[in-house]
């Protein structure tokens, strides 16, 4: 029997290690890609959450992190309390609120430790308030770790640690009911992206506790309970740092708005008075002439001008556009205007400036 030698050629042999890396990096891909979606899972089910903790060791680990606070005045001689925690090595959050008036503010720990702060900054259209330590006292409670609200989902159990009767900690579990939603604490300007949530019973002294996840992380701080003992709202954790940290950085928050605009929000008895049928969007009432003064009339925003969208997002109201601007943070943005009943061919460019309630005098 004839035995033959078979040779491979080097093309052959290129070939086959070329597909054998092919073959491998697809597996490879598929490896990963199913990681991110166990970890997305994860995240948003708690299925395969790495370290969950039951409420009682989530209590234990935040409660050394959650303050009361006190606030007195002489004038009106009155005594507010509420909630805080710690956010960082000299900085509490709390809610504005209770303490906007206060002569004098006081923060207790669990261990009933007691010292001044004062508030370093504020912002009305969230409630936050931030409560600066003094530099010559060290805070040996840890900070809370802050989570990422994004990941919340309808009916995600929360769990609040507050302070209430005094110095006493409570332990509240409850769950999420809302998400994304606006709130009206003041009215000339929403707060976005906030929280809705229920539990068995709320009260005033729990504004400014944090809600925790089932991993123990802040996703937002009470700031109003509406007139429902039961149901509250909180500033998302995303809004919470952005707005805080900005406070601690350089005093303040900007809130973004259209520069020098005002209106109010598209209704069906607005469009039957305006004889038109779009009943969504945002209806200018007001522009400020030193906007833009060197644009013709044309180009630019006028009162009855109602806007639909932003950029590339549809807007049905102000807070579309007022959430669009806190995520974006841009200078300027293109609308799409409906101008005696039909859609102007051409976006209008308009600029974006920190909101007053003046901004369209």
């Amino acid at each position: 029997m004839e035995i033959r030698e078979v040779s491979l050629s080097k093309k052959t042999i290129f070939a086959f290690l070329l597909a054998s890396c092919i073959i491998a990096a697809f597996f490879a891909y598929l490896y990963i890609d199913l990681n991110r979606k166990l970890e997305a899972i994860s995240v948003v089910s708690g299925i395969f959450t790495t370290n969950p903790r039951s409420p009682l060791e989530i209590y234990d680990e935040a409660k050394d992190s959650i303050v009361l606070i006190e606030s007195s005045s002489q004038h009106m001689i009155t005594k507010s309390i509420c909630s805080g925690f710690i956010f960082d090595k000299n900085h509490i959050l709390t809610v504005y609120n209770l303490i906007a008036s206060a002569d004098e503010i006081r923060v207790v720990f669990n261990n009933k430790t007691k010292i001044k702060a004062k508030i370093q900054g504020f912002d009305e259209y969230s409630n936050l308030a931030v409560l600066e330590i003094s530099e010559n006292i060290t805070v040996i409670q840890p900070p809370l770790l802050l989570g990422e609200s994004e990941n919340l989902h309808l009916e995600e159990k929360i769990h609040i640690v507050a302070k209430a009767c005094g110095t006493n900690t409570l332990l509240i579990s409850g769950e999420v009911n809302g998400l994304d939603l606006p709130l009206w604490l003041k009215e000339e300007f929403p707060l976005v992206d906030v929280i809705a949530f229920s539990a068995r019973v709320l009260s005033s002294q729990m504004l400014g506790a944090p809600l925790l996840n089932s991993r123990g992380e802040v996703i937002g701080m009470i700031v109003d309970l509406g007139n429902i003992t039961t149901l509250g709202y909180a500033i998302s954790s995303k809004m919470m740092k952005r707005i805080a940290s900005s406070i601690i950085e350089y005093g303040e928050y900007e809130h973004l708005w259209l520069k020098g605009v005002s209106g109010v929000d598209m209704t069906p008895e607005i469009a039957r008075t305006m004889n038109i049928s779009f009943t969504a969007g945002f209806l200018v009432t007001g522009v400020n002439p030193k906007v833009l003064p060197e644009l013709p009339a044309k180009e630019k925003l006028q009162a009855g001008d109602i806007i639909i969208q932003i950029n590339s997002e549809k807007v049905s109201g102000m807070y579309d556009i007022v959430a669009y601007l806190e995520e974006n943070r841009e200078s300027s943005v293109k609308l799409t205007v409906i101008r005696d009943g039909q859609v102007l061919k051409e976006p209008i460019t308009w600029p974006v400036d920190v909101f007053s309630p003046q901004s369209s005098d």
